[in-house]
């Protein structure tokens, strides 16, 4: 949920015009008694990691939802008006111009757009959506659509955003996917699940017509692997591992259940991770349900 605009979330420099820090860069940080380390690094152990380390608290964590609160009055003033929509929610918010965000959420614009074409209201599944910010960007970018709007994300976030959003419908468990959506969104999300097959079968499986996953970590050329990211420099008191997918592999996974690809985007942005295979890079991929 967090490399980006997400969805939610969060994960996520230089290449962003200085935004998204917590997401994208690479900096050596301090924090209580962690005095030096990378903020993203290879974790060769994978996911037993969590169990080993307590440093590894995931997103349901305190620290997380300060920070969305803190910046949620910037996040809704800046999406109104007829201004450009370079903003990011986990960005300082400082102007609306930057194009690395200008482009991550006109690409959701145009997958919600093909997702609603012909439609005066669609019923949308946002897969670890935070407190419900592509809500708010779906309502800025098609304003006479009615969204039937779900979320699932931790509970910390997810029992936030029901409050921001009564007539909304957020969860803190699977129960969202027992029933079907017109589309279904997974930014910076699908990377967070340990069994990312599953979720992503689970997904496409959800939907009756789209699906778009994007801010999707990705490699060409290796084996996909997992990462740490330690994002104290930012405000969030915790660690989180994730995925970075093998194209191929992601690719080969979402058409095996059925999903064809119909267009991928360019985010625009790559992260060195310490002691990597390889260097990733975000992308974007929508899907038709067939």
């Amino acid at each position: 949920m967090k490399e980006g605009l997400r969805r939610l979330t969060p994960p996520i420099v230089a290449q962003l015009a200085g935004h998204l820090r917590s997401k994208f860069s690479q900096p050596k940080a301090k924090h209580d008694q962690i005095t030096d380390f990378f903020e993203w690094e290879y974790v060769p152990d994978g996911w037993s990691a969590m169990q080993a380390d307590s440093k590894i608290k995931g997103w349901n964590v305190e620290s997380v939802l300060n920070v969305y609160r803190e910046k949620w009055p910037a996040f809704v003033k800046q999406l109104e008006g007829t201004g450009p929509f370079g903003v990011a929610h986990e960005s300082d918010l400082n102007d609306r111009t930057d194009p690395i965000f200008h482009n991550i959420i006109m690409s959701y614009g145009y997958a919600l757009s093909i997702a609603s074409r012909c439609k005066r209201s669609i019923s949308l599944l946002d897969w670890g959506g935070g407190i419900g910010h592509y809500y708010l960007i779906s309502q800025a970018l098609i304003p006479d659509l009615e969204i039937d709007y779900h979320c699932k994300d931790v509970p910390i976030l997810a029992e936030y955003g029901q409050k921001l959003f009564p007539g909304a419908h957020f969860y803190t468990d699977e129960t969202c996917l027992q029933r079907k959506y017109d589309f279904v969104v997974a930014s910076t999300s699908l990377h967070y699940s340990q069994n990312w097959q599953t979720t992503l079968r689970q997904l496409i499986r959800a939907s009756t017509e789209y699906i778009f996953i994007t801010q999707l970590p990705i490699v060409h050329q290796s084996d996909s692997f997992v990462m740490v990211q330690r994002p104290y420099q930012y405000g969030y008191n915790t660690e989180y591992l994730s995925w970075c997918l093998n194209h191929k592999e992601f690719l080969d996974t979402a058409e095996r259940t059925g999903a064809k690809l119909v267009r991928e985007f360019v985010i625009g942005h790559e992260v060195s991770i310490r002691n990597a295979p390889e260097s990733c890079e975000w992308g974007g991929y929508l899907f038709r349900v067939h």
